[in-house]
């Protein structure tokens, strides 16, 4: 029993040696050409061509086949077996599936065998454009005829053109300006001030509008594609003439101007309100006109004083006076008082109520 065990050692060593030989490439695939080198689309005719390195080193199993399958229509195989520089064409083959019995290919392991294939045919119509279509596929076959999964080698290529990624809806704005907090128009709607970014703008034409006291307005008319957009502006200050002789103090001393002479003179002639409540969302009424929901910035405030209410459902109205000053941005901020409730008073309704039921009860008696 020792002696048989003994003498089954060495062919059970040999099984797991060819075992793991099987399941590892003896093959490589170089020099692959697809022409035309255009795009190809569904009927063009094709070429492929390739070369499998089947022996290098080590020879190809001769118990092993070496299959070439395609899902080209029409196609012609033209391949020859190179063996130590000597080439030996074989005849022309057709059909999707080409296949070299392993004896043929298992020469020494100091052997160089080379497979040159070219292989012609046209690209299927029912094939999808901007999709990936492989060509050919290079695999060994076992003994048994299956196909070793780690020895696959595809050749593809995009059929079309590739598919381009839908537009989105929406696009961004990025709104700058020297000098900052201009204020931001969009199609004559007010934004805020800048530096602003303004996301989710429908695809389309759009007017932006920059403005500032004292500077002349900016204007832009963009287009929108699903993309981000950068808005700058570099607003001028506005031109004063000065009718008569005048004169004016600079960094550098006085300076005297000449009829009809000019000087940018930055005048700001309004202001603006911040409005924050807590909690958010009271009306604000600016000179008895609804202006916004808090928190919100009312723009184009001249200077002066300016009354203010606060109304929000379930608590009390606010009213004050608030000062807006040219040039500048004024904040209000506040706390809403809830409604006091009189304890009691639905108690008191309810039995107003139930008197003047009875008493009409009573009454029509």
């Amino acid at each position: 029993m020792i002696r048989t065990m003994s003498l089954l050692k060495p062919v059970l060593w040999c099984c797991v040696i060819l075992f793991l030989i099987t399941g590892v490439s003896a093959f490589s695939v170089a020099k692959q050409v697809v022409e035309p080198l255009s795009i190809l689309n569904p009927g063009d005719g094709v070429n492929v061509s390739y070369s499998v390195y089947t022996g290098s080193g080590t020879a190809f199993p001769s118990y092993d086949d070496l299959q070439f399958v395609t899902d080209l229509n029409d196609p012609v195989w033209f391949y020859s077996i190179i063996v130590n520089s000597v080439e030996n064409v074989r005849p022309v083959d057709g059909g999707r599936m080409l296949t070299i019995a392993g004896f043929e290919l298992g020469y020494r392991n100091q052997d160089e065998v080379v497979v040159k294939v070219l292989l012609k045919g046209k690209i299927p119509i029912s094939a999808s454009p901007g999709a990936t279509k492989t060509l050919v596929k290079i695999q060994e076959l076992d003994a048994r005829g299956y196909v070793l999964p780690n020895t696959v080698v595809t050749i593809d290529r995009l059929i079309g053109e590739p598919t381009p990624p839908p537009t989105p809806a929406f696009g961004s704005i990025v709104v700058t300006s020297n000098p900052h907090r201009a204020n931001v128009y969009l199609d004559n709607a007010y934004k805020g001030f800048t530096p602003l970014t303004l996301d989710t703008v429908p695809n389309g034409d759009h007017m932006v509008v920059i403005r500032l006291d004292g500077y002349e307005e900016s204007s832009q008319k963009i287009v929108v594609m699903g993309n981000l957009l950068p808005v700058s502006a570099v607003l001028n200050t506005k031109a004063t003439q000065i009718p008569t002789s005048a004169t004016t103090t600079s960094a550098t001393g006085t300076v005297t101007l000449k009829p009809g002479q000019t000087v940018a003179v930055s005048v700001p002639q309004s202001g603006s309100l911040s409005v924050t409540t807590s909690p958010s969302g009271a009306l604000v009424y600016i000179d008895g006109v609804m202006k916004g929901v808090s928190p919100t910035t009312i723009p184009g405030l001249s200077a002066g004083v300016h009354s203010v209410s606060l109304v929000m459902t379930g608590y009390s109205d606010l009213k004050t006076n608030i000062t807006i000053e040219a040039g500048k941005n004024s904040e209000y901020i506040t706390g809403l008082p809830p409604v006091q409730k009189t304890p009691g008073f639905e108690m008191i309704l309810a039995l107003l109520s139930l008197c003047g039921f009875l008493a009409i009860r009573k009454i029509r008696r």
